[in-house]
């Protein structure tokens, strides 16, 4: 049996494992790292000596590379979607809500459109995260048609402008369009008055379309 000192010795550092690094580190290290460089830089080894620390902290929060992947997952879908649904099932006009959406895609700070671009990068490579994304954006888009509906467009113009909405956004990242903060703001209330039918962002029904009578 090890002697008292050495086993305290150990029990120090295996406490120190245990408590180098939270869930939450690990987490966000691999979601750096997915950003930066895709899902097969996440791994092991490679986040071990970005943190500092050896393999057997990661195996005090993970079992495996495969569940650390799970829950990186689950974390994209948790902090990029609560904000969406937040915001646009808030409370306020549909004018407001839409708004609130806005400032959120603009601020891009609850809302990360880098680590969105990323995950849907790896749904390329993988079914499972495919399916995932699929049913987020099935959500997302379902939040914007019921604001639509609210703001009393008939059920099919409802989904097509969400749809255009949402792609419009989704599209803008997959581009990789870079605008300043002020350049964007600047075409806010264009884009407000094209994607949403209002006339003024106070507005919560539809604009009126007068066509000539034939």
């Amino acid at each position: 049996m090890p002697a008292a000192g050495a086993a305290d010795e150990v029990a120090a550092e295996t406490e120190g494992l245990r408590n180098a690094l939270s869930t939450e580190d690990w987490l966000k290290v691999a979601k750096e790292t997915l950003i930066a460089e895709g899902v097969e830089a996440v791994k092991i080894d490679r986040l071990a000596k970005a943190c500092g620390v050896t393999r057997g902290g990661f195996y005090w929060r993970f079992k495996s590379r495969a569940d650390l992947l799970d829950q990186l997952l689950k974390d994209w879908r948790a902090s990029n979607t609560t904000p969406f649904l937040a915001a646009i099932s808030g409370p306020g006009t549909p004018a407001e809500r839409y708004r609130a959406l806005i400032r959120l895609w603009i601020d891009e700070k609850d809302f990360n459109p880098d680590y969105d671009t990323a995950v849907r990068n790896w749904a390329l490579t993988s079914r499972k995260v495919a399916d995932v994304v699929h049913t987020v954006d099935d959500i997302r888009m379902d939040a914007l048609r019921r604001l639509f509906l609210d703001a009393g467009y008939e059920e099919n113009e409802a989904l097509v402008r969400a749809r255009i909405t949402y792609f419009h956004q989704i599209g803008y990242y997959a581009l990789g369009m870079k605008e300043a903060t002020p350049t964007r703001a600047g075409l806010v209330d264009i884009y407000y008055r094209i994607l949403t039918g209002f006339e003024t962002p106070a507005d919560t029904k539809p604009r009126t379309v007068r066509r000539s009578k034939e």
